[in-house]
C-alpha cells in the first residue's frame, strides 16, 4: 500500500514569452482546457526534467479528485483560478509500513 502526497505545484509546457526574458506556461485544467499564463524562469520548478508551476491550493474535492488551484499570476484568458485534476499535481508516492 502507497501514501501519495502532493504538491502545490501543476504540471505545464512552457514556451516563448511575450518577452525575451519571459515564458509562457500551459496548463490544462480538469475538462481539458488551457490557460495560458506569462511568467519569469526563475518561478517554474523542475523535477526530474519535467517543469511544474507553483499554485495555491483553494479548495480539495477528494470524491472527484480535483483541485480549486489559484494562479501566480492571471491568465492570458483572464482567469486567476482552476479546477485541476490530481494527476496534473506532482505528487510522491511512499510505501506505507
Amino acid at each position: 500500500m502507497t501514501e501519495i502526497t502532493y504538491f502545490e505545484e501543476v504540471r505545464c509546457e512552457l514556451s516563448p514569452g511575450l518577452r525575451d526574458d519571459h515564458l509562457t506556461a500551459c496548463v490544462t485544467d480538469e475538462e481539458g482546457r488551457t490557460q495560458y499564463l506569462d511568467v519569469t524562469p526563475t518561478l517554474i520548478n523542475r523535477h526530474e526534467g519535467v517543469p511544474f508551476l507553483p499554485v495555491g491550493f483553494v479548495q480539495i474535492d477528494r470524491e472527484r479528485r480535483r483541485v480549486l488551484v489559484e494562479f501566480p499570476c492571471e491568465a492570458y484568458s483572464g482567469a486567476n483560478r482552476a479546477w485541476i485534476a490530481f494527476e496534473h499535481l506532482r505528487h510522491v508516492d511512499r510505501p506505507i509500513s
